[in-house]
């Protein structure tokens, strides 16, 4: 015998009812809430952790990696694996999600995750031959690309069905685990690093997932939501949505606009502001820590008021403190208290425009005429912005660093501010003949 659960909303972000099965012994009526509130808490949690695991590389992995012959382009190259195979196969597990199962597969990631952290902290064991750990290392973060990658898609996709009504706020809470991790990743690393060594933070981290598997296994919704698979012809028309592109480059510009620092700032800081080395890292902390608060207001805000107006407001914040986190030269000479200040507007403005996206985008797919229902349509949506997510981190450091390699800081800062600023008049333009049309695909309160 089945019984079906369901969830009902109102609002336009709405996933359609949640089927939840039960076994043929079960008796139960309703879906305890608390079940639905643990497993959210564990996805954040292992968010955080996931966070966590790949901050940590930063304070001691180039000094291990150098000691073994390994150039900085490799090392470059070993850490942009991860995210690069997450780029890749987000979209395939979007597209294959309903057939895999999104309980299966979050269940196989942590597991994934786990077992690949963990092996990484054995690399140090590896001889003084460079081939050798240079290959372990990229295989290894290849899998833990793919465990994000499986992550990511049905975490989304599993967190919106279960919190219809508050898509907003499920994503920003989401981000601010996953901010938590990034900002004492580095710190918690250092500590188990000087405390056992390389193997240390990465047996403690992946650990972690392997604990909560049995948790999640308790806490997840008995069996799967009930999609349909998307045919070939449906997934074009989503690909093909200039609105669903548009705003999946809004994703890949917000994380980007933080990920622009990770190579430029430093050096910045130190040279033309004369900020000691060790007082870099409290500088570091503006964006990312405002990012974290607003995305607690963000999600909810629009939930409430829709979702475009904090988009459009977010690139055009963002943008504006690209100009003066230098600042530009024609706005003012250097000063330590503006860029700090421009950090955590860029940091403001970034979790405006992220935090909304996944929510928008899940309201352009349900305006298009694709033939099936929202709850259909969530695991390919959320494959493609967890591949956003990527190309962000991917594409922050990378336009960051090729910028000043030929240009000074504050130039290169501007031209990109000048990008995020372009983005938000294109979107501000796509929302007006959206309006003109008749085509409402913001929510609304």
């Amino acid at each position: 015998m089945e019984e079906n659960y369901t969830i009902q909303s109102k609002s336009e972000t709405e996933v359609k009812p949640l089927l939840l099965k039960s076994s043929v012994s079960a008796q139960r009526k309703n879906l305890p809430r608390f079940k639905n509130v643990l497993a959210f808490a564990v996805c954040c949690f292992l968010n955080f952790v996931l966070s966590c695991a790949f901050s940590i590389l930063g304070p001691f992995f180039p000094i291990e990696a150098a000691q073994k012959g390994v150039s900085s382009t490799l090392i470059g190259s070993i850490v942009s694996a991860s995210p690069f195979c997450v780029v890749i196969l987000s979209p395939f597990f979007g597209y294959y999600g309903s057939s895999i199962g999104v309980r299966f597969m979050l269940l196989i990631s942590t597991l994934v995750l786990g077992v690949s952290f963990s092996l990484f902290g054995l690399v140090s064991k590896i001889g003084e031959e460079g081939g050798t750990f240079i290959a372990i290392c990229i295989i290894l973060r290849l899998f833990q690309g793919t465990g994000t990658a499986m992550f990511f898609t049905s975490s989304y996709a599993l967190s919106t069905a279960l919190y219809p009504k508050n898509i907003g706020l499920v994503m920003g809470l989401l981000e601010v685990a996953g901010g938590m991790g990034f900002a004492i990743g580095p710190a918690v690393g250092s500590g188990l690093y000087e405390l056992g060594g390389f193997l240390l933070p990465f047996v403690v981290i992946g650990a972690c997932p392997l604990f909560l598997l049995v948790p999640l296994y308790i806490f997840l919704p008995d069996s799967d939501i009930p999609v349909q698979r998307l045919s070939s012809r449906a997934v074009c028309t989503l690909l093909r949505s200039f609105p669903m592109l548009c705003i999946a480059l809004c994703n890949v510009l917000a994380l980007a606009a933080l990920g622009f620092f990770t190579s430029t700032f430093s050096p910045f800081l130190v040279n033309k502001l004369h900020v000691p080395v060790a007082r870099t890292g409290l500088v570091f902390l503006a964006g990312p820590v405002v990012y974290m608060l607003a995305a607690l207001v963000a999600g909810p805000l629009s939930d409430k008021f829709g979702t475009r107006p904090f988009i459009i407001c977010g690139l055009l914040v963002c943008g504006s403190g690209y100009f003066l986190v230098g600042p530009a030269d024609f706005i003012a000479s250097p000063r330590l208290w503006l860029t700090i200040v421009s950090f955590a507007l860029i940091g403001f403005g970034a979790a405006l425009t992220f935090v909304p996206a996944y929510a928008d985008m899940l309201n352009i797919a349900k305006s298009l005429d694709t033939g099936y229902n929202l709850e259909s349509l969530t695991t390919v949506v959320s494959g493609i912005i967890s591949s956003a997510l990527s190309c962000g981190d991917l594409s922050g450091p990378f336009v960051g660093g090729v910028l000043t390699d030929y240009l000074d800081f504050q130039t290169s800062a501007v031209i990109f501010g000048e990008i995020l600023l372009a983005q938000g008049l294109l979107v501000l333009l796509l929302t007006l003949v959206e309006r003109r049309v008749g085509k409402h695909t913001e929510t609304s309160p």
